[in-house]
Parts: structure tokens; sequence; C-alpha cells
């Protein structure tokens, strides 16, 4: 069998289980215990990187309510911080469902340059074009960009970790390690780190609402914030069939893709399908249940072995205290197919 492309190269889908996340090249994890109360709790811990760590009473700032700033408000304070929250189903690679959290803050000045998803680097090695604002509209392949984590003096350390809390529910905690340079808010079972830093994938409901935590350390107050973000509704794919792992697809012949169409008016559907030699096609299909990839598109690719992700996302932002926090959530489903 041909070797898999990029997403498979090393750790990588290894990464969505528990196994291999705390070999990650240039991460250190055992910067700061997590310091996390029960997940269970709906009190908000306090996550220092001094004092007592165990504490679980916290003075926290609420920032004030400006509206949505995707409607025509722009952030303000001096920070921008991301955070990508990514649910995967069990597929043809991976036998159980897997959550994974990923998230950082930088200046204001340099911001994310558009980009939203922060997990797929870290997850995946794997730096996913960022997808075309209009629905239905497709970029034909291109090679996989390589993911620029910009200079260091860029991005700012702030608490010990991210929460988005949702009453009755685990949470889902992203904890600070460091990768490189490079101070990461994700989900690890890295020795050093508390067990609510690796969540169990059925902390993740769709369609619901997280209340969101920022723990600011020395960077700024902690934030328990009344804002929330909502996960996108459940995707379930209908063609191809996804189930099978290494299933004929032929290149000259049109890519049928159907799904159960969505209910959420601020959901998309992003597709990409990535060859062997990592070059990617990169759909944005409104949520309305099908979509096809030309013969065309498909004859630019590599012939062999090709995954295919399909995804359901949406985008929050919100305001925080010093400055603006984009939040986007996936529920992605991965197919493996060979190219003929």
């Amino acid at each position: 069998m041909m070797q898999r492309s990029t997403i498979l190269i090393g750790c990588a889908w290894l990464l969505l289980s528990a196994s291999c996340r705390e070999d990650d090249p240039g991460t250190s994890p055992t910067t700061a215990a997590s310091g996390f109360a029960d997940s269970s709790s709906t009190q908000a811990p306090v996550i220092s990187t001094t004092g007592d760590p165990t504490a679980t009473t916290a003075t926290t700032t609420v920032a004030p309510e400006t509206g949505e700033p995707w409607a025509g408000t722009a952030y303000t304070g001096d920070l921008r911080g991301i955070l990508t929250v990514t649910f995967t189903p069990a597929h043809a690679l991976a036998e159980g469902d897997t959550i994974g959290l990923a998230g950082g803050y930088r200046i204001a000045e340099v911001g994310w340059d558009g980009a939203e998803d922060l997990y797929s680097p870290v997850a995946y090695q794997l730096a996913l074009p960022t997808p075309p604002d209009t629905p239905d509209t497709l970029v034909s392949a291109e090679p996989v960009p390589v993911y620029d984590w910009g200079n260091a003096d860029d991005w700012r350390q702030a608490g010990n970790g991210m929460r988005l809390r949702r009453v009755g529910e685990p949470d889902l905690v992203a904890c600070l390690v460091f990768n490189g340079e490079y101070p990461l808010y994700r989900t690890s079972d890295a020795m050093g780190l508390g067990d609510e830093c690796n969540p169990d994938a059925t902390a993740w409901s769709p369609s619901a609402q997280y209340q969101v935590v920022l723990y600011g350390g020395e960077l700024f107050e902690d934030n328990d914030l009344s804002q929330s973000v909502t996960t996108p509704p459940a995707l379930t794919v209908t063609a191809p069939d996804l189930s099978q792992f290494d299933a004929a697809l032929p290149a000259d012949q049109d890519l049928a893709i159907a799904w159960e169409a969505g209910d959420d008016p601020e959901a998309r559907i992003i597709i990409r399908v990535i060859d062997t030699n990592a070059n990617v096609i990169t759909v944005h299909a409104a949520d309305d249940g099908d979509t096809t990839i030309p013969a065309a598109e498909l004859g630019a690719l590599t012939l062999g072995p090709l995954e295919l992700s399909i995804a359901r996302e949406r985008t929050d932002r919100i305001q925080f205290s010093d400055g603006g926090l984009t939040v986007l959530s996936r529920y992605e489903r991965w197919g493996f197919f060979d190219l003929f």
C-alpha cells in the first residue's frame, strides 16, 4: 500500500487519541499543573501560574455587552484570542470519537490574519487553507500551506486555561502547554496536566451553548463571560460511503457528496480533498444537503491515497475584558479513498 498523505505522517492520526498527544515535537507540557476544580462544578476555579493552584474561588471580570463584533462592532482591547473546538466521530482509522481544542493569544496588531483553525496544525501537522467566504465556492487544488507560527514575541501567555462550560455537563478545557516558544491552550493527556485537560468526547454536545471562561494569569483578570459559543449541529454524511478504508474513487467522474441538511443559519459546510502529495481542494458549500466536485477538479490531484474531510462548522466572536476571542467549532467527518 502506498504511504498515505501528510495527515498520516508520524503521529498525526494518533494525535486524535490519548496515546500520542504528549509526544509533539517541541512541546513542553509540564510548565504548570492545571489546578482545575472538578469538571462537574459550576464554579469557575482559579487558574494561575502563581499562588495556590487548588483554589476554587476566583475574582472575575465580566466583559461588557458590546453586541456581535461581526455585525459591525469592532473588538476593543489589545489582545486577539483564537480557540478551535473540533469533534471527530469514529472513522476508518479511529475506533472512538474524539474531541480536541487548541487556542492562543496574540497582540491585536498582528491578530490571526483571517485564520481560525489552530487545531489542525497542532493535531494533524496540517495547515488547512482558509475556506472561501462565499457559499457554493470551490478553490481548485493547491499545495497545503506551511502553518505560519509567526514571531514568538507577538504571542501572549495568559493563565493556565480556556474553558467552555455547560451546566450539568463536563466542561471542555484547553490547558496551557508550549510548542517551542509559543504558548498554546490545548487538550492533552501529557504528564503534569490534570484530567480536565483531556476531556472525554462525551463532553461534546452538538447544537449546544457553552459559556466562555478565560483565565488571564498575570496578563488580564479572569473572565467568566455571560457571552456564549454555540456548537454546530451533528453531521450525517450519506454519500460517499466513509466507512470503507481505501475504497476506489475514479478521478474521471464527478464526486457527489450528500449529507443531512442542517437548520443552523450560522453554520457552513467545509469540504477538503487532500491527495498523497498534500494538494488540497477546498469547498465552502451551503448547508442544503449536497454538492458536487467536478471530475476536472479531481483530475488535477495525484492518483493514489486520498483523504476527504467534510465538516459542519460555525464561528462565534466574543468580546472579553482585554480584547476579542474568535471561536471556531467543528463537527468533522473523515473518509479515506484510493483515487484512480
